[in-house]
């Protein structure tokens, strides 16, 4: 009974330490989202990808995501002159999609991170967009939080978040539709995020397994 009390503490004093992030290994400039229980992500979206060249006719069936770990989206060009040039995919006027239809069923909000080369925007002109919609509908929601960290036009992060906390119906499948100008895109993922509980949470467990395992080890000292 000891062990298994001091495997338990073990284990939520790790949960705490960690903040359950996922770890991955996408991009270097890519960072792991805290609370992640699922993703999916691309990388190497170039001819040149190591285990089999992308081609422009996959990535117009839909390339499914490719880094270790990833679940079972879709990434997809519907239209636009986007291809798989020597470093990612390079072109302009592509609308994209990413569709998933397996969804976690405690998530509390859909995490986006794109490495991509915006150059329409760098030169004032309309920057690349992306919406999303939930279980096949036709609403789309816009981003609660949009951010960039801009490197000169040399993988610069784009990371789009959308708070679902709101969402009252199960989430059974989502679609984000990425429209770009002339650009280049390096890498891509998409977290789903669950509510990561706070610190002072797995501090009260802590306390009170280690009030249950004291009572117990005093009963078994008293007998």
């Amino acid at each position: 009974m000891t062990s298994m009390f001091a495997k338990t503490v073990i284990g939520l004093a790790v949960l705490a330490a960690t903040g359950l992030a996922q770890a991955n290994v996408t991009h270097e400039n890519i960072t792991d989202v805290a609370g992640s229980v699922s993703f999916d992500a691309w990388n190497e979206l170039n001819r040149n990808r190591a285990g089999g060249a992308l081609t422009e006719a996959e990535l117009v069936a839909g390339s499914g995501s490719n880094v270790a770990g990833s679940g079972d989206a879709v990434f997809t060009r519907l239209s636009g002159s986007h291809y798989p040039a020597g470093f990612g995919l390079y072109g302009s006027n592509s609308v994209f999609t990413f569709t998933d239809n397996t969804v976690a069923s405690n998530i509390s909000s859909l995490v986006f991170q794109g490495i991509i080369n915006d150059f329409d925007a760098q030169f004032g002109a309309t920057p690349f967009s992306l919406t999303l919609s939930l279980n096949g509908g036709s609403d789309v929601l816009a981003a609660t939080s949009v951010t960039s960290v801009l490197n000169g036009g040399v993988s610069d992060l784009h990371t789009y978040t959308w708070d679902l906390s709101g969402v009252t119906t199960p989430i059974t499948s989502y679609s984000l539709t990425l429209t770009a100008g002339f650009s280049q895109v390096l890498a891509l993922q998409v977290d789903q995020v669950a509510a990561v509980p706070e610190p002072s949470t797995y501090a009260m467990a802590i306390a009170g397994l280690a009030l249950v395992g004291g009572l117990a080890l005093r009963r078994r000292a008293a007998q």
